[in-house]
């Protein structure tokens, strides 16, 4: 069994758009139902875990990647209450608290595994991170997680090349574009196809900038796409460049908003397409997952089963009927993915040998 630690943000309860009366998908009822979940279903000692220390990250932390204008707007925003920000984010009057032991968590999980503590780590945090830029918010997230980890991991830690691998059902624009132009860190999203969807980037065409061409990747997956689209665009594309870069470390946008139950999204992964990703990743590199999006009520039992692959430790049995699955689709879901996947094959040539 691999060491995993595990970490989530214990004051994130602050960051709750009901406070000021409306509601939000992005409430602290996520991170809720996973931690009970963990807590009547033994998953800390079922694999092991050790329980880390959430610390909160400094300004310097923050800005490692956000402007200096960015991070005092937020900071300006909670101390005076918060309120809309637009693009479905909000601040809270203790949001920016939130904000900072979220990434000082994220933070914690990379040292984890950078100096061996653990061999992997699931940093279980929210607001989530990939949307945001690296001078604005968007899609529930303020300041991008995954992007700051990664910095610290060449600044702080010697790691000197990071992979960022999002899983979530909505692209990693807000990552993509901060590294877009770094081939010291590699960017690989799948993800719904955003033609009308959320944040309607993320196309196979976006490859990123000289002097980093090729090292943004971008597959767009069809509505109804599922385990099965998932393990061969990782079996013929994802893990094939992942070798060929070489990283220190992964870094996994962990979303469970590609899950089947998902209603703000229409991907088809069940719990074996999430352990088969994350197990497939973690056995080959050191990695550290964040929780990103995901707002139906199997958190708890994905966010077990993702501890599980982390720690190589499977004990929850999938009950979907995968072909019942397949047979309920749309059949143009397999062709539209297959030209989607050539395509990407022929663009990628140029910089990686599949």
């Amino acid at each position: 069994m691999r060491s995993t630690g595990v970490i989530y943000n214990t004051n994130h309860e602050l960051h709750d758009y009901m406070l000021k009366g409306f509601p939000s998908p992005e409430s602290p009822a996520r991170l809720q139902d996973i931690m009970q979940h963990f807590k009547h279903n033994n998953v800390f000692e079922n694999n092991n875990c050790k329980v880390l220390i959430p610390n909160s990250a400094s300004s310097m932390d923050i800005l490692r990647v956000h402007t200096v204008d960015y991070f005092s707007f937020v900071r300006s925003h909670s101390s005076t209450g918060g309120g809309w920000l637009g693009n479905d984010t909000y601040l809270c009057e203790g949001s920016l608290e939130v904000l900072l032991q979220a990434v000082g968590s994220v933070l914690e999980a990379g040292k984890a595994v950078a100096t061996g503590k653990c061999d992997n780590a699931f940093a279980l945090v929210r607001p989530p991170g990939h949307h945001a830029y690296a001078d604005r918010h968007s899609g529930f997230c303020v300041f991008n997680n995954a992007a700051i980890l990664a910095k610290y991991l060449q600044q702080v830690q010697s790691c000197s090349k990071i992979a960022i691998v999002n899983i979530d059902a909505h692209a990693s624009d807000g990552t993509q574009d901060i590294f877009k132009a770094d081939p010291s860190v590699l960017c690989i999203s799948v993800h719904q196809t955003p033609s009308g969807f959320y944040p309607f980037k993320g196309f196979i065409r976006e490859m990123g900038l000289m002097p980093a061409l090729g090292y943004t990747l971008n597959m767009e997956m069809p509505q109804e796409a599922g385990n099965f689209e998932y393990s061969i665009f990782f079996e013929q594309v994802g893990l094939k460049v992942l070798e060929q870069f070489d990283p220190d470390m992964v870094i996994l946008e962990c979303g469970f908003d590609s899950y089947y139950k998902e209603k703000l999204a229409k991907l088809n992964l069940t719990l074996d397409g999430y352990y088969d990703v994350v197990s497939r990743i973690c056995g080959r590199w050191p990695t550290i997952a964040l929780l990103e999006g995901g707002y139906h009520e199997d958190l708890g039992l994905l966010a077990d089963v993702v501890v599980q692959a982390l720690a190589d430790n499977r004990y929850t049995k999938d009950e979907v009927d995968q072909m019942n699955l397949l047979a309920s689709r749309q059949s143009s879901c397999r062709r539209i993915f297959g030209n989607k996947l050539n395509e990407l094959k022929s663009l990628l040539s140029s910089y990686w040998d599949l």
